[in-house]
């Protein structure tokens, strides 16, 4: 097995949002060579893009995996297809989202992937939950995260809230 290295994923749903991400969190934690870490608080945060729908319930998830960025977008992508996201509208309602945010220190611009997350360091609500896991987190190519987190563009994160009293899952090691 290659060795296991760091990755972040941002989850995110405006569309009966406590359990579709229940049922996400529960789907990563089978995806092969890959073991869930970490979680972030739950936080509530505003439409981004679109502001004329439901508020979003955002978090992210630390992961150990031997899986290449590719490989690990598929399983994430099978995720979304199984809770129904469907792709019609940019930015518009969904009943689940999951970003990969980093992987490791891989920079790649492909069609369908870019690494780093090209929103990582402009939204709060994926860098804010992510430096909540992980202060030490770096960006390739703009150095530590924590530095970034004034210069933050986008602010739609309303309020932490207390995740479910059970989101499915033990508590990652």
């Amino acid at each position: 097995m290659p060795p296991e290295l760091q990755a972040f994923i941002s989850i995110g749903s405006n569309i009966a949002p406590t359990q579709n991400i229940i049922c996400s969190l529960e789907m990563l934690q089978t995806m092969p060579q890959t073991r869930l870490k970490r979680r972030s608080s739950w936080y509530r945060t505003r439409p981004w893009g679109i502001e004329n729908q439901a508020e979003f319930i955002n978090l992210v998830v630390e992961v150990e995996t031997a899986l290449d960025p590719e490989t690990l977008l598929e399983h994430t992508q099978t995720i979304e297809q199984r809770l129904n996201r469907h792709r019609t509208v940019r930015n518009g309602p969904r009943t689940i989202d999951l970003d990969l945010l980093l992987h490791g220190d891989r920079v790649l611009t492909l069609p369908h992937l870019t690494l780093p997350h090209p929103g990582l360091h402009q939204r709060d609500f994926m860098l804010i939950p992510l430096l909540e896991i992980a202060p030490e987190a770096h960006h390739p190519t703009l150095g530590p995260l924590q530095a970034l987190r004034d210069a933050v563009s986008y602010r739609q994160i309303i309020e932490r809230i207390p995740r479910p009293e059970t989101d499915g899952l033990a508590e990652p090691a």
